[in-house]
């Protein structure tokens, strides 16, 4: 039996994803109205998975409904909720395990939850980035493309719903500063990657 594929058969691969890529529509995925944000970790996780996902993001107001948006073609914006809950979750249980160990006082406990939480987002974020950033140097001719045509699906959308970015700040109050380091290292515990195979899975990163 011969092997298909080779160099030859992976450049037409991608160049058949590209094509198919074109012919996609970005679409909004939102979460439930209600969904809530224990210490604000999505709202600190969602802007670097966003990029990481070839996506944009945001929190919607609360008379809208609230909750996360992510705008991207389907599989993206479909990989980027499943990552942020993800994330979520692991912060969510990484604080339980801190909280048992670190066992501060009633007076303290937030000031060390938030320092946790700041810490471990911080550290998630950058590595994201980090990440994005190896993408970005070692992407062919056709992946550069892709990243071109998916940004400009993500624009249409944008533009088709007269949605405009406008930028905002957040006070995070106080938080104490050994929470925060061990909320580092809990950060870089984390493991991203994509849930499904197939045509646009991605390998598990860690």
């Amino acid at each position: 039996m011969q092997r298909s594929g080779g160099i030859g058969g992976a450049r037409q691969g991608a160049g058949h994803e590209l094509n198919l890529t074109k012919e996609e529509k970005a679409i909004l995925r939102r979460e439930p109205p209600g969904t809530k944000d224990p210490h604000r970790i999505k709202w600190f996780l969602v802007a670097p998975v966003a990029k990481f996902c070839n996506c944009e993001g945001w929190r919607q107001r609360r008379e809208k409904g609230g909750g996360i948006v992510f705008c991207g073609l389907p599989s993206d914006a479909q990989f980027a909720s499943w990552l942020l809950d993800t994330l979520a979750n692991f912060v969510q249980a990484e604080i339980v395990n801190f909280l048992m160990e670190a066992e501060p006082s009633n007076e303290d406990r937030s000031a060390a939850i938030r320092g946790f939480v700041l810490g471990a987002t911080d550290r998630i974020s950058q590595r994201l980035g980090e990440l994005c950033e190896q993408s970005a140097a070692l992407a062919t001719s056709n992946a550069k493309a892709l990243v071109v045509v998916k940004s400009a699906a993500v624009q249409a959308k944008l533009d088709e719903l007269g949605i405009r970015f406008c930028a905002g700040s957040s006070s995070c109050g106080a938080w104490d500063g050994a929470s925060y380091q061990a909320g580092t290292a809990a950060g870089n515990r984390a493991s991203f990657g994509r849930p499904v195979s197939g045509r646009n899975a991605t390998l598990r990163l860690k």
